[in-house]
């Protein structure tokens, strides 16, 4: 069946289109995606904002556009962070229901942990080793412990980029003492995640979605000179690997941070509060590695739909 799948993050939203037969392989029609930054302007305050709600509208619009054109008999559209905690979310649903014909559901944390679960275990060899699984958005971060036997802890937080960006409103470039105070928050709101990883114990770190997509593309362009191959379903970042990507990011203005070669505009300013999580992340873990994982939350709905 020709599905698509639309997924409402707080900084992007992103279409899948796939033909989805029961026990074959999921064929994909068209993979795409839109900056809309959802949260701008009032994550923080619970609201999507008049000029988010207008991106996110045209954004849509043009989504169901393709919908169309490539004659889908199933749409499904899940609303993640921003969607969930927006105190007016029930309006802009029925907005884009009643014009666009598209019927969002919004799915908890936990919903959307499995998904990507789902999603990266069809790009990554798991093995019996335990793995951390981190997916950093813009309005929450989704952090799994699992294996190729499934998940044995999940967890979402409130502590995407353009939350974290709002809360903290850092300085151009960040000063060490605005890392500091980001890090000592951190530390606090995920102690539940080192409780799980003194509990199971983890081996590597699979980084799924926009944030680790930038750093593997920044990683290939310094060792090749040449743009990341997207038909690869994963790539490895080594520690030291990540560490000097990180001290690049954390050291740039945001002018600087532009041009750097690999570097998505859309991620230019969330970029640097997604470098210092997954320090802080990687440091706690003890993982050995970084594995970056090129499937995330829509291509797990897509795998779901053809194990049904």
């Amino acid at each position: 069946m020709r599905t698509a799948i639309i997924d409402l993050g707080t900084n992007t939203f992103n279409l899948l289109i796939v033909n989805a037969e029961a026990k074959q392989p999921v064929q994909v029609l068209l993979n795409t995606k839109a900056a809309v930054m959802l949260g701008q302007e009032g994550i923080n305050d619970g609201y999507i904002s008049d000029k988010a709600f207008a991106r996110a509208y045209a954004v849509l619009r043009d989504f169901s556009d393709l919908v169309s054109q490539f004659k889908c008999k199933k749409l499904m559209a899940f609303g993640t962070s921003a969607i969930r905690s927006a105190s007016n979310s029930k309006a802009f649903i029925t907005k884009i229901a009643n014009d666009l014909n598209i019927c969002i559901e919004p799915i908890s944390g936990e919903q959307e942990a499995e998904y990507i679960y789902y999603g990266v275990s069809h790009a990554i060899p798991f093995t019996n080793e335990n793995y951390l699984i981190l997916d950093i958005g813009g309005g929450s971060n989704e952090l799994i412990i699992a294996n190729k036997d499934g998940i044995s802890w999940k967890e979402s937080f409130n502590l995407g980029g353009a939350r974290l960006l709002e809360k903290f409103k850092p300085s151009d470039p960040i000063t060490p003492e605005q890392i500091t105070q980001v890090n000592n928050y951190l530390k606090k709101e995920l102690e539940p995640l080192f409780l799980a990883i003194k509990t199971y114990g983890v081996s590597k770190m699979v980084g799924s979605s926009g944030a680790f997509d930038t750093f593997a593309d920044i990683l290939h362009y310094e060792l090749t000179g040449l743009p990341l191959d997207k038909t690869r379903l994963n790539n490895t970042i080594s520690l030291k690997q990540f560490m000097r990507i990180y001290q690049l990011i954390i050291a740039s203005k945001r002018s600087d941070r532009l041009m750097i070669p690999g570097m998505e505009a859309l991620r230019v300013d969330t970029i640097v509060m997604a470098a210092i999580f997954t320090r802080m992340v990687l440091e706690r873990s003890g993982a050995t590695q970084i594995i970056q994982s090129a499937y995330s939350l829509k291509e797990g709905v897509a795998r779901q739909l053809v194990t049904q």
